[in-house]
C-alpha cells in the first residue's frame, strides 16, 4: 500500500460538457481556498487537459470524443505517476468522467481495485439516453465494461472495475434515469453493491462506509474513494451542475466517508463537480477544503 504520511495533490480539470467555465475551474477554486495547506499534500499542478468541442459524436453519443479520449490517456499516466510515488494520491477534478483514466491507470499499477462510489447519480448512462452526452453521465457504465470501446479498454484489462468490486453509495436519480430510458445498473451489474440516501441515512453514514471500508479491504483488497460533491443536499452544495432532492449534510457525509479514508486498503481519491461558476464569491471552496482536511485527517 502507499506511504499514508503525506498527499499528493493532482488536478484533473476535465469538463466533459465542454463548458468552458464550468467543473474544470474547480481545482484552482480549491487551491484558492487553502486546499494545499489544510490537508499538508504536495501540489502537482494540474493536467493539461482541454475540453472544447461541444459536438456529440454521432457513433459514441458523446460530447468531445476525440478529446475525451486523449484526457484519458492524460488521466491515466498523471495517475500511474502518482500511484509510483510514496504518499496517498488525492485527484481534484472536473467532472467524474476522470474515473475512467484513474481506473486505467489502478488496472495497470496494481491489478484488480475495489471502488468506493459516493455520488448522487449512478452515472450509468449509455450514449443514446445521456442528457447531456457528457462521459460524467456514464463512467460507472464505462468501467464496469459497457461504452465506446477505446474507453473500456483504456486499461490493462477489461472491465476497469469488476462489478463485485464497486460499492455505489449516496445514490438519488434512479427516477430520473427510469425516466430517461437508461440501462438500468441494478439489472445489469447486479453483483455491485448498491445503498442510496435514504438507506445510508437510515442505515448510519459511519456504518455504511465501515461496511464498504471492510468488504473492500478483504476483497479485492485495496480500493480507490470517489466522491462526487452533489451527493450532498442542494442545501449544502448548491453549486452543481444538476441539483436533486435529497442527500447528505456536511457532516454527514464526512461521518460516510471517514472509515473509507482511514482504510489501510485505499489508494487513493478524487473528488469532483464542484462548478465555481456558480458560486461567483467562492463561499463552499472552503467547506469542501475543510470537509477534505477533515476526512483524511482519519488516516492518522
Amino acid at each position: 500500500m502507499n506511504d499514508r504520511r503525506n498527499i499528493i495533490i493532482l488536478g484533473a480539470p476535465m469538463e466533459s460538457e465542454a463548458l468552458l467555465e464550468g467543473v474544470n475551474l474547480m481545482p484552482a477554486a480549491l487551491r484558492a481556498a487553502g486546499l494545499v495547506d489544510a490537508v499538508g499534500g504536495v501540489d502537482l499542478g494540474d493536467l493539461p487537459i482541454a475540453i472544447t468541442d461541444a459536438a456529440r459524436d454521432p457513433s459514441t453519443g458523446l460530447v468531445a470524443y476525440e478529446q475525451i479520449r486523449v484526457a484519458t490517456g492524460l488521466v491515466r499516466n498523471g495517475v500511474l505517476d502518482l500511484l509510483r510515488r510514496p504518499g496517498l494520491p488525492l485527484v481534484i477534478g472536473g467532472c467524474c468522467g476522470v474515473l475512467v483514466g484513474i481506473f486505467a491507470a489502478l488496472r495497470r499499477h496494481a491489478g484488480r481495485t475495489g471502488l468506493a462510489f459516493v455520488d448522487g447519480h449512478y452515472d450509468y448512462y449509455d450514449g443514446a439516453t445521456s442528457p447531456a452526452g457528457a462521459l460524467a453521465d456514464m463512467e460507472l457504465r464505462v468501467l464496469t465494461g459497457a461504452g465506446p470501446d477505446e474507453l473500456v479498454n483504456a486499461g490493462s484489462a477489461v472491465p476497469l472495475l469488476q462489478p463485485r468490486d464497486a460499492w455505489v453509495l449516496a445514490f438519488r436519480d434512479a427516477w430520473e434515469m427510469t425516466a430517461a430510458g437508461a440501462p438500468d445498473p441494478l439489472a445489469e451489474i447486479p453483483d455491485a453493491h448498491f445503498r442510496d440516501d435514504v438507506r445510508v441515512l437510515a442505515d448510519g453514514p459511519a456504518e455504511v462506509g465501515a461496511e464498504a471500508a471492510t468488504a473492500l479491504a478483504a476483497d479485492p483488497g485495496r480500493f480507490w474513494l470517489h466522491l462526487d460533491l452533489d451527493a450532498l443536499s442542494t442545501t449544502a452544495m448548491p453549486a452543481v451542475d444538476y441539483l436533486l432532492p435529497g442527500g447528505l449534510d456536511w457532516e454527514q457525509m464526512a461521518t460516510l466517508l471517514r472509515p473509507l479514508a482511514a482504510s489501510p486498503a485505499l489508494l487513493g481519491m478524487d473528488v469532483t463537480i464542484y462548478n465555481p461558476s456558480l458560486d461567483p464569491k467562492r463561499e463552499l471552496a472552503r467547506p469542501i477544503v475543510e470537509l477534505l482536511a477533515g476526512v483524511l485527517d482519519a488516516r492518522a
